[in-house]
């Protein structure tokens, strides 16, 4: 790793050493925040944006309102949490809806490389410590402005931005691979399961048409019910099912108190940064018909995350209470023979398929109770889970390892991109 002739010190913690021909100066007198209000119909939101990649994601969303008007090369940053690392070099003009702030560079800096500076773990953990606000915290544009930097050079600044440009593709390059064998290994263990739950494990068993397309045939033994018949449990936020009731009659807390509220965001391996929700004892009494114990099945039921599929752990919380849109399922049977059931190719479809039916995407539990499920006699349904587990085992061994490697290699980015933005590495 080449370094450079001589450094001094920054007196910023995040910086450290920097070297000496760096001008000190602030963010604002090399960027500039954009206010101006859009009117444009290209819009974008936070789900825009990937986290620490600063790659653009293309969604089916719609945006309300307008919010900030940004042109090519702008840098969209969510101001929202911003330890997500929410940042996008914008490669087209729009609309920014929400928590964004827009900044444009001036003439001594680029704007590729103020994006890879904003994308560093130096700078959002910097911003990070400055943010306002317990349950939606925010970093403000003044902070930012006033932050001490050193900047390089222009001739520098390309010679950096190439450089990174290079090195993080490499390493996009190989993150992509191993995203593609962890697809590759949870089609694998998708097909597994969908062939236990829907055929079994005897393959000399005589098999009948189930009477729904999607599933095909089925054991001759096995019985098709609808839902309604194998459920035990269903059910939704509260009650009354009013969110003007639920607005009125809980509140929702950032430190523990008596019990969590449990979102999908919490079960989902996807989210593990995200902060709890909690609520008070009244409000867990008054969301008596959503209290969880561990072992439910949750069944988001509106939007994207229809066809998702969650089990609440024993060991979440002492108390827990379900969050809205999603459904609770206790059945009648064994609850993990249909976790997997809905985890199947045949059970996300049968959601999906109710979701389409109803208007807006969503269904309730009314519309859930109509779907026809397999039914295995309950001996069979323990086999079957057996099977499951001990073929799905080394597969579930196989994606965390290489959600490992990829977690290693996102490091090593990033550690790149801060070695080489505050001047420990020298690449010209």
């Amino acid at each position: 790793m080449k370094q450079y002739d001589s450094y001094k010190d920054s007196g910023v913690q995040w910086i450290g050493r920097i070297p000496s021909h760096w001008e000190v100066c602030r963010f604002k007198d090399f960027v500039e925040l954009r206010t101006e209000s859009s009117n444009s119909n290209v819009k974008i939101g936070l789900e825009n944006i990937e986290g620490k990649t600063g790659r653009f994601i293309e969604t089916d969303s719609e945006f309300e309102g307008n919010g900030i008007a940004f042109e090519n090369n702008d840098i969209v940053y969510g101001k929202l949490r911003p330890y997500l690392q929410k940042v996008w070099l914008a490669s087209f003009p729009g609309n920014a809806i929400g928590d964004f702030f827009v900044f444009r560079t001036k003439v001594n800096c680029l704007p590729q490389f103020l994006f890879l500076l904003m994308l560093s773990d130096g700078f959002t953990s910097e911003c990070n410590g400055a943010t306002l606000g317990a349950k939606m915290p925010r970093v403000s544009s003044d902070f930012i402005l006033s932050l001490r930097y050193f900047l390089p050079p222009i001739s520098e600044q390309q010679a950096i931005a190439t450089y990174l440009d290079q090195k993080c593709a490499e390493i996009d390059k190989a993150i992509a691979t191993q995203q593609k064998r962890i697809e590759l290994l949870q089609e694998l263990r998708q097909n597994i399961i969908t062939h236990a739950v829907t055929r079994g494990i005897n393959p000399d068993a005589p098999l009948k048409d189930s009477g729904v397309e999607w599933i095909g045939m089925v054991p001759e033994h096995w019985e098709v019910m609808k839902m309604k018949l194998v459920c035990k449990v269903i059910t939704d936020y509260v009650a009354s099912g009013s969110f003007a009731d639920l607005k009125k009659n809980v509140e929702y807390l950032d430190s523990p108190d008596y019990a969590m509220l449990v979102r999908t965001a919490d079960l989902s391996n996807k989210n593990k940064d995200i902060q709890r929700v909690y609520v008070s004892k009244s409000s867990y009494d008054f969301l008596a018909n959503s209290n969880l114990f561990g072992g439910e099945i949750i069944l988001p039921n509106i939007g994207a995350s229809i066809g998702d599929v969650y089990m609440v752990p024993n060991d979440l919380y002492d108390k827990m209470t379900l969050a809205p849109n999603s459904i609770m399922v206790k059945t009648k049977y064994c609850d993990l023979f249909y976790y997997y059931y809905f985890c199947s190719i045949c059970g996300r479809k049968s959601l999906e398929l109710i979701g389409m039916a109803a208007a807006q995407g969503k269904f309730n539990k009314t519309e859930l109770r109509q779907m026809r499920v397999l039914v295995p006699p309950s001996s069979e349904q323990q086999n079957i889970i057996k099977y499951i587990e001990q073929h799905i085992a080394p597969i579930c061994q196989s994606i965390e390892k290489t959600e490992h490697q990829i977690s290693l290699l996102q490091e090593l980015k990033q550690s790149i991109i801060t070695e080489v933005v505050t001047g420990k590495r020298k690449v010209c």
